[in-house]
């Protein structure tokens, strides 16, 4: 079956012991169990009305597969602003967990005292905790460095924890960003940060829409695309 641009392997199965018509998305296909009785237009009408319902949970299962896994250890790599960090554990004498970049060596200092069978969850934990503050940092600065040029005033900003929504502007001015933006490119930050502040102009997807991104960035589709492309890359889960 297609929906949109996704080409999705699609199984029918019938049984009499199927006493309704349902769907499922699996890893590799969606499953529609139906009873025998059931007839080939009433399986094409479900699948008509359920494909946005299909390929939103299409898609999740396809990013869950590819996402990468980071390895909390000396010099497991990471992404940041577009370019490839490397972990570096290291013990000091203070009581609490810093972490520092140094160049391109992201730094976790644990405490000397620190039980070995905490340290993977205190890493992530520290390391997840970093990434978030230099995304408010980043982030603040170029909201306000790009309402200059766009000429308008966001009501309030949040950090956001999302798996597949990277931001939204609501109708009170509220920015909301996903925070793993930050290890996307400086680019992508860009794109994300001008698309959301248009909306404070447009409220919607329209073609006036796309033209004011396009004034601010006119480049603007391909890094729509690396986000379309790579987004799911954009994870610190172990």
């Amino acid at each position: 079956m297609t929906i949109g641009d996704e080409i999705i392997p699609y199984e029918e199965r019938r049984s009499v012991r199927y006493r309704r018509i349902t769907l499922s998305v699996l890893a590799d296909r969606v499953r529609i169990s139906a009873p025998k009785n059931a007839s080939t237009k009433q399986l094409e009408e479900l699948l008509h009305t359920k494909q946005t319902w299909i390929l939103k949970h299409w898609l999740e299962s396809q990013e869950m597969q590819h996402r990468p896994v980071r390895q909390y250890i000396d010099g497991g790599k990471f992404p940041y602003q577009g370019q490839v960090i490397e972990l570096s554990i290291r013990r000091h004498a203070h009581t609490s967990i810093r972490v520092t970049l140094e160049g391109q060596v992201l730094v976790v200092h644990l405490p000397h005292d620190l039980p070995d069978y905490g340290r993977l969850s205190n890493v992530q934990e520290a390391v997840m905790a970093w990434y978030k503050v230099q995304a408010r940092s980043v982030f603040t600065n170029k909201i306000e460095e790009q309402e200059k040029l766009m000429q308008v005033t966001h009501h309030d900003f949040r950090l956001k924890d999302q798996k597949t929504r990277w931001g939204s502007c609501s109708s009170k001015g509220n920015l909301n960003l996903n925070w793993r933006i930050i290890m996307a490119p400086e680019e992508v930050i860009d794109y994300l940060i001008i698309h959301e502040l248009a909306h404070l102009t447009h409220p919607n997807h329209s073609e006036k829409f796309w033209q004011r991104v396009a004034v601010f960035m006119p480049e603007y589709p391909l890094w729509r695309r690396w986000l379309k492309d790579h987004g799911h890359e954009l994870s610190l889960d172990s």
